[in-house]
């Protein structure tokens, strides 16, 4: 009886009460979490996703991505503009009829990146103080990206480079109204990926705030259980902490390819209503996440020293 007492929905119900209830004891730390997520968002996220959501949905709206090819656009877009880009033009194409269910996967193998505005800027130069490493990081990304695809058949399971889609026309339709109908789900799409990253902003705080990896030795852990959890943080994290060079450029390699649960929550609702498991994106990025992994060593060890 007691496996059956504590079923999904009972852990997510007690879960979100004690959630609840966390925040009502400790709100400075909620406020302060909560204050520093809308910063990374409104500074890092917005000016930089929001206008790519924007064209994209344009785009969509009077039907030029029907004659784009669908291996290619979903990586570009997602490269332009990064988290959670890729994800949310695989969802489109799935829910507009334009891929089947055993391509999905395939599509979101290699297009789930972060652009190299973060990468080369925020982690490499403003992070870690090095645009050598920014650049051994983004090639390590996109490179990793691209043998994932491999490894998982992306490239294989599209058959068809063209899809045209009867449904995807502005025949009849404004442009303004396209684009404000492209607007307005941009708005949507950028205000669920400040409440993710709000949400496990407060986690890495929390986690902060207990004092579990306090001293010289806990900085690594704590590192990497925050970039687990939200990538930025962690990068910042393991950008601060006392480890070496190559240490911190493999951690925050790993990091930026995995993405975190905060990228992985966000990818899922822009996958909404698609065949897609969280077990099994989990499982394509921590796939990327140690592909770049390899790749930044190798670099290091025998391309760099």
């Amino acid at each position: 009886m007691g496996l059956y007492f504590f079923d999904k929905k009972k852990i997510i119900i007690i879960g979100s009460l004690l959630a609840c209830g966390y925040m009502v004891i400790f709100p400075e730390i909620t406020m302060r979490a909560s204050k520093a997520a809308i910063d990374i968002w409104l500074n890092s996220i917005v000016p930089v996703i929001m206008p790519f959501f924007i064209a994209a949905g344009f785009l969509k709206g009077i039907g030029v991505c029907s004659n784009l090819p669908v291996r290619l656009y979903p990586f570009i877009m997602a490269m332009l503009s990064g988290y959670p880009m890729g994800a949310k033009i695989t969802g489109d194409y799935y829910r507009e009829g334009r891929i089947q269910d055993d391509r999905i996967y395939g599509l979101l193998s290699y297009s789930m990146i972060t652009g190299p505005a973060f990468i080369l800027g925020t982690v490499g130069v403003s992070l870690l103080n090095s645009y050598r490493m920014g650049v051994i990081l983004a090639v390590s990304h996109y490179c990793g990206a691209l043998l994932n695809g491999f490894l998982f058949g992306g490239y294989m399971s599209v058959k068809t480079d063209r899809v045209q889609n009867n449904t995807d026309s502005s025949s009849g339709v404004s442009y303004y109204s396209v684009l404000t109908e492209a607007m307005l789900d941009s708005f949507k799409s950028v205000a669920i990926i400040l409440a993710y990253i709000m949400l496990f902003m407060i986690v890495c705080s929390t986690i902060s705030e207990s004092g579990i990896c306090d001293g010289e030795s806990g900085r690594l852990p704590e590192a990497l259980i925050n970039g687990i959890m939200e990538m930025t943080v962690g990068c910042g994290k393991m950008a601060a902490s006392g480890e070496s060079s190559l240490i911190k450029l493999l951690s925050v390699s790993f990091m930026i390819s995995f993405g975190g649960f905060s990228v992985l929550g966000q990818s899922l609702s822009m996958l909404k209503n698609c065949p897609v498991t969280a077990s099994k994106l989990m499982k394509i990025k921590i796939s990327h996440g140690l592909i770049s992994v390899i790749i930044s060593f190798v670099i290091c060890r025998f391309v760099i020293i």
